[in-house]
């Protein structure tokens, strides 16, 4: 099997790898890709362009070749347990979405493995509405852009670097857990941490700041169970060491921020988007610059790259699942958290007990969060080709007029142009254009017919000869006679 993890040099961490012998060139993971250019068509087999990928994870749903292969940190992360290192975890409101009423079972089997403590993301994703709130109280931005998915934040880096001062300058939820936990929590302030996660593309946000050692995702830990026959339910119940959150589990559902946001800002909810899903948030980023100027632009976006939220994130076996039961599971553990916050006194209500925790927690300037323009990944790869330029690459497409110009999406780009720009860059061929195609067919079929018309002449002249040859037979045999 040859595995591939990215085409060339890579300045940001892989997070898919390309089974080449399993990879047909069918081109749909350049269908669905957000970016496009993220993937190497000019081979004999689709290959990753690791700087350009933003880890949407959309080509590995549209793979039914199984050649695109999710990476995260699972192996490494049981080997250091192996190694009885010091480590604690941290775990993601999706889990109770992706394990049905097992998440604190999740908890005990990593307890089992020699997991020191155990700290619900929920209650990190509390400490980033307060962030956020301090944000637009204290600094009146015009508008935020919420940043808990690092696909959209990889996405505003390279793409739409313009938008980058509008990013929320605070930590995700994980983040902001795990800096929570190295301040309020000092006896774990040199363990390593292991992140629950249901997201591929964490693994960049990590390492961009610095926390975090292992992403191991919900898929990999599925599969695990499933592969070594691991039933859940022989191990206890454990619960988190930290603070419960509210109802701030609702965070990967989508518009999970915009519900816990409202609890304390009345009427957010009239200045906020909730937008999801790659094919509805990327179009709607490129063209926020203009909405912005135009002053059409909301007080809040709260977005998310997958469909069904995080519940339904990269690193989940949940991307095909009904949205409606995997938020039926996050509330009904909403329902339980709130519980634990409302009073036996009418006069306090469960939102002043929240906010005093939340205060024990968060502070000014501990959970800021600064971004990189990393635009120059894209335009030190990807060069325009000028109308010379275009018009050449057009002729070795076989297009020499308007009519040949299709559009007909068959390479994955949706564009002639696009196509084009693609085999300018070295990432992609002719032979990969329908048109292309069909015109070689064509002049196949040409040459095909001509050399059929050679050898039907051919065989004319052969009879005819040999007609000749019988008649010359003939009448030697009647001059012998």
């Amino acid at each position: 099997m040859r595995v591939t993890n990215t085409s060339g040099n890579s300045k940001l961490s892989y997070i898919l790898k390309v089974d080449e012998e399993k990879c047909v060139n069918c081109h749909q993971c350049i269908a669905v890709c957000t970016t496009k250019f993220a993937n190497d068509g000019s081979g004999d087999s689709v290959v990753i362009n690791n700087d350009l990928c933003i880890g949407c994870g959309e080509c590995i749903k549209a793979c039914t070749h199984n050649a695109r292969i999710p990476v995260d940190d699972f192996e490494e992360a049981l080997y250091a347990l192996n190694q009885k290192e010091k480590v604690i975890a941290i775990v993601a409101p999706a889990v109770a979405a992706n394990f049905e009423n097992k998440y604190l079972k999740i908890n005990g089997w990593l307890k089992s493995l020699g997991v020191e403590a155990l700290f619900d993301v929920s209650f990190g994703a509390e400490l980033t509405v307060k962030s956020y709130i301090e944000h637009i109280n204290n600094n009146k931005p015009k508008i935020v852009i919420a940043q808990p998915c690092p696909a959209i934040v990889t996405y505003i880096e390279i793409y739409k670097p313009e938008l980058l001062p509008y990013l929320a300058p605070a930590d995700s939820p994980m983040v902001h857990t795990m800096k929570m936990i190295r301040k309020y929590y000092p006896k774990y302030k040199n363990h390593k941490i292991l992140v629950v996660s249901p997201c591929l593309a964490k693994k960049r946000e990590f390492e961009d700041v610095g926390f975090a050692d292992f992403n191991v995702t919900m898929r990999s830990m599925y599969n695990f169970f499933e592969q070594n026959h691991i039933d859940l339910n022989s191990f206890d119940d454990a619960l988190f060491d930290n603070d419960p959150a509210e109802r701030a589990v609702l965070f990967s559902t989508p518009g999970g921020l915009l519900s816990t946001a409202e609890r304390d800002v009345k009427g957010i909810r009239s200045l906020t988007r909730k937008i999801e899903g790659p094919h509805t948030v990327y179009p709607y980023l490129d063209h926020l610059p203009q909405q912005i100027t135009n002053g059409y632009a909301p007080l809040l976006i709260d977005c998310l790259n997958c469909e069904n939220g995080c519940n339904g994130g990269t690193g989940t076996t949940s991307q095909e699942k009904s949205a409606d039961k995997l938020e039926y599971l996050i509330n009904e553990r909403k329902k339980e958290m709130q519980k634990l916050y409302k009073s036996e006194e009418d006069n306090i209500k469960a939102v002043d007990n929240i906010q005093k925790t939340i205060n024990k927690y968060w502070e000014k300037d501990l959970y800021t969060r600064a971004y990189t323009n990393k635009n120059h990944l894209y335009t030190d790869k990807i060069k325009t080709p000028n109308p010379q330029e275009l018009e050449l690459i057009y002729q070795s497409m076989h297009k020499y007029s308007d009519d040949d110009i299709y559009n007909c999406a068959s390479c994955g780009y949706n564009s002639c142009e696009m196509m084009a720009t693609a085999i300018h860059n070295s990432l992609n061929k002719p032979e990969n254009c329908h048109h292309f195609l069909g015109h070689e067919n064509e002049e196949k079929a040409i040459e095909l017919k001509k050399s059929n018309d050679k050898l039907i002449q051919h065989k004319k002249e052969l009879i005819e000869q040999s007609e000749n040859l019988l008649a010359s037979l003939e009448k030697i045999r009647n001059f012998i006679n």
